[in-house]
């Protein structure tokens, strides 16, 4: 019975993703991993899809400007994914994020009140380098080479806005 339960839900799984209009790609691989996010604000205008890599002083910047704006916050939701640039050694650092057991803490001690973090010794659990790879997987789909990257989805629309490059979800305005 587990067995046939099993292949009812692979087989529902298989067909719901065939089923995804490829406009709504970006938001249902996004949403797929959201609970690998670190979430800042309570807003519902807009859902912010953001990307950025620890160690990027750029990526510090937003995060900097998003944490002291409550309005932005209120507004909006921004998601948090964490997602090496190849030029950094960030690795250890998103893993010390990922397994905290208070990740926004862990973020802004790191990100925006730029803590200096021993992580030489930290082995990370099996679980957090999933969640790296299946954020990895949906950012490599998004062809992003710059961090931060931000995707947002206005509240109720099925297009989005994104910081560079282009996204399907972008149809309508080509």
């Amino acid at each position: 019975m587990k067995f046939l339960s099993l292949i009812f839900l692979l087989f529902i799984n298989i067909f719901a993703a065939q089923s995804v209009d490829i406009t709504q790609k970006p938001k249902a691989d996004l949403e797929a991993i959201e609970h690998h996010a670190i979430r800042f604000g309570s807003g519902e205008m807009s859902k912010v899809y953001v990307f950025v890599d620890p160690l990027c002083q750029y990526s510090k910047a937003l995060m900097k400007k998003i944490d002291e704006n409550k309005m932005l916050q209120l507004t909006n939701s921004y998601y948090i994914f964490m997602y090496r640039l190849p030029r950094l050694d960030s690795e250890k650092s998103m893993q010390y994020i990922l397994e905290a057991k208070d990740r926004k803490e862990a973020l802004v001690e790191v990100m925006i009140d730029e803590e200096i973090i021993d992580v030489s010794d930290l082995v990370a659990k099996p679980q957090t380098l999933k969640a790296l790879k299946e954020i990895a997987e949906v950012a490599s789909t998004l062809e992003m080479t710059q961090r931060p990257y931000m995707i947002s989805f206005d509240k109720d629309s099925k297009f989005c806005r994104v910081s560079e490059g282009s996204a399907s979800c972008l149809d309508e305005f080509e």
